[in-house]
């Protein structure tokens, strides 16, 4: 069964087991819509929605409502992408400078010699903000996010899943050592506002779009969402990740990752609402070397995860004391204790 602890209360235990965790194991973590808050709208049931209006025969609603979803998405990302200033792009991008910052610091002081200075993030959000944040605050943290970075004349960075999980050294040409810069994989399991399609390929590339009128006709909102190469909320979702290799190879990458030995999952900002994710954990968490540790933001997410992982003892589920909430600067700072932790 799995296991709850508070916050605060059993803040010290917490920092204590996962600091030995993430000395030892191999550091994964999964983030949701919760993540990227105030800046981008929660994706909330949307999925269940869509499927619901479709199924309904209302394809004019599910149209609209799909459009609107991406719009959510797309509109905070044009302020970021050209520099506009937004109160909730600046509070978002904030957390996720201090996430990247604490996961550098974290691998650097790694003493383990036998695994890499080495984080994966997977994620199932669209925008840019750990790109934004890697760019602009954390250039020591080396982010692998799929796409090469060999400087071409004739064609653009194309996307592949082997770009993942590369180790660099620097090394000295005068003295015989070499240092491991600290990583992060960057792993968009339904794609990014940053991927083009191009023929049969994804390509780096980004930019703004326009955002369709209000209101605005069907065939408008159908063109407006085609501009996506992502995998839209909707319960076919699956079956197109099959057809397209891309979404199927990184399915399987979180798949293999969790089947690792001595691997640690830490879930943030994620429901688990995706029905193909959650079946992959589930199925991962028969491996007994395997821990998730799943924050909830209240008390009611704390119960809903707890009934979710009910039959599974390596799951640990971290609830807000009494009415309060767990944010993403609680998130941090609690990952901050553990290198202090590790000082000690």
């Amino acid at each position: 069964m799995a296991t709850v602890v508070d916050s605060t209360e059993d803040r010290d235990e917490l920092v204590k087991s996962l600091s030995r965790s993430l000395q030892s194991g191999r550091i994964n973590f999964l983030l949701g819509s919760g993540a990227s808050l105030p800046g981008i709208p929660l994706a909330g049931a949307i999925e269940q929605e869509v499927a619901d209006l479709f199924e309904a025969g209302n394809e004019d609603e599910a149209i609209k409502r799909l459009c609107q979803f991406a719009a959510g998405i797309q509109e905070p990302t044009n302020k970021l992408i050209t520099g506009i200033a937004d109160a909730n792009n600046t509070a978002t991008l904030d957390g996720y400078v201090a996430f990247l910052a604490t996961l550098e610091r974290l691998v650097s002081e790694r003493q383990s010699t036998l695994l890499p200075k080495q984080v994966t993030i997977f994620t199932t959000n669209y925008d840019l903000f750990i790109e934004k944040a890697a760019a602009s605050a954390c250039p020591i943290l080396r982010l692998n996010d799929g796409f090469g970075t060999t400087s071409t004349f004739d064609r653009p960075l194309h996307f592949s899943s082997r770009n993942f999980f590369n180790v660099t050294y620097n090394t000295s040409n005068l003295y015989d050592y070499q240092v491991e810069i600290p990583s992060a994989n960057l792993i968009k399991l339904h794609g990014s506002l940053s991927w083009h399609k191009a023929g049969d390929d994804i390509v780096f590339g980004v930019a703004t779009k326009t955002l369709p009128p209000t209101p605005s006709a069907r065939p408008e909102q159908e063109l407006f969402i085609k501009e996506f190469s992502v995998v839209l909320p909707r319960t076919t979702k699956f079956r197109e990740t099959l057809v397209d290799s891309t979404y199927y190879d990184l399915l399987r990458i979180y798949n293999n990752e969790l089947d690792r030995p001595n691997c640690l999952l830490i879930a943030f900002g994620f429901s688990f609402a995706d029905e193909h994710i959650l079946g992959i954990t589930k199925r991962a968490l028969k491996n007994p070397t395997l821990r998730l540790v799943v924050f909830a933001y209240d008390a009611a997410a704390a119960d809903q995860y707890k009934a979710i992982f009910q039959e599974h003892n390596n799951v640990q589920v971290v609830a807000p004391s009494g009415g309060e909430t767990i944010g993403f600067g609680t998130f941090n700072g609690i990952l901050k204790d553990c290198f202090t932790q590790n000082a000690e």
